[in-house]
Order: C-alpha cells, then structure tokens, then sequence
C-alpha cells in the first residue's frame, strides 16, 4: 500500500469525541485495494506483515516495562489465529482489545496505569475507497509523558510500515 498521508482524525470516527482531552493523537489515510475487506480483515492483515524491527521494538519495550511494572502487552500478532469474523468485542487482537466494531470501523484499546491507548480502523466509501488509522492516547501521569516521548516518535514510523506492507 503507498500514498500513505497525515491526515486529521475523521469526523466519523469514534474516536474523534476523545481527542480533546488526548495528550497524543494521530491518523493516516492509505488508499484501500481491496473494498470488501473488513476492518477486522484489515487489521490482521497488517499484524500479520509485522516488520522485524516493530517486532524487537516491541520486545524491548515489553522487558523495559515489566521493570517498572507497567503491562508487558505482548508481540503485536499474539492472539491472530482466528478467522476474522470469530472476533467479537472484549476479545484480544493482536497486543489490543477490541473494544468496539462495526461494518466500517474497529476499535481497540489498550489501558495501563500510566496511559490508555485506542485505536481505529476505519473504512471509508466514496470514489476511492480509503483505509484511515487513527490512533489517541491519553495518559495519567508523568511515566506517561516520559513513555509517550520516545514512542511519540516512533509510533508514526510503525503505523506506516503496517500499512504499508499490509496487502489491503
């Protein structure tokens, strides 16, 4: 997938009543290929194309945390075994939850005590079909702002190699 652009967090987007008390927020927009996917089709697409970087990131990040007794989430394709339509909400998908669904958009979370995390993935119509990730953080104290300095930078470079390498 090319063509991946910054974009705001779409008005349609349920995540976009949360952003503004967010310390973070991002979101992408990728052109969608292959329109008929759902978002849950979508995503495990994605975790299952995990770069090998993302994946040792990810592994450092989990053995620095544990450390200070923060959640150890996981790799990121844990729990990515099932068919996609056998995901449900309050089930694990990959290092998140899913937290809501709908025909268009998956939502995903992640709490600690330091910081929440959602994600969305949303399918847009129209003309050209379009694939938005969005992601919004809100966090709890100052671990939080320190976590969120060095992943604040690094979290766009990972979505992008997601949706990138992701045959969507």
């Amino acid at each position: 997938m090319q063509n991946i652009t910054a974009v705001d967090v779409p008005q349609e987007c349920a995540l976009r009543a949360s952003l503004a008390d967010a310390y973070f927020f991002d979101a992408y927009r990728a052109p969608l290929s292959h329109a008929g996917l759902s978002p849950v089709e979508i995503f495990l697409r994605s975790l299952k194309v995990t770069p090998a970087w993302v994946t040792s990131l990810m592994a450092l990040r989990n053995v620095i945390v544990r450390q200070i007794g923060l959640k150890d989430v996981g790799p990121m394709m844990a729990l990515t075994d099932k068919p996609a339509q056998d995901y449900r909400v309050g089930d694990q998908l990959g290092i998140f939850s899913i937290i809501g669904s709908t025909p268009d958009e998956l939502l995903l979370g992640i709490d600690d005590r330091h910081l929440d995390v959602r994600v969305s993935v949303l399918k847009q119509g129209g003309g050209r079909p379009s694939l938005v990730i969005s992601t919004v953080v809100k966090v709890h104290n100052w671990l939080g702002r320190v976590y969120m300095a060095p992943v604040g930078r690094i979290h766009p470079l990972v979505v992008k190699a997601l949706m990138r390498r992701a045959d969507v």
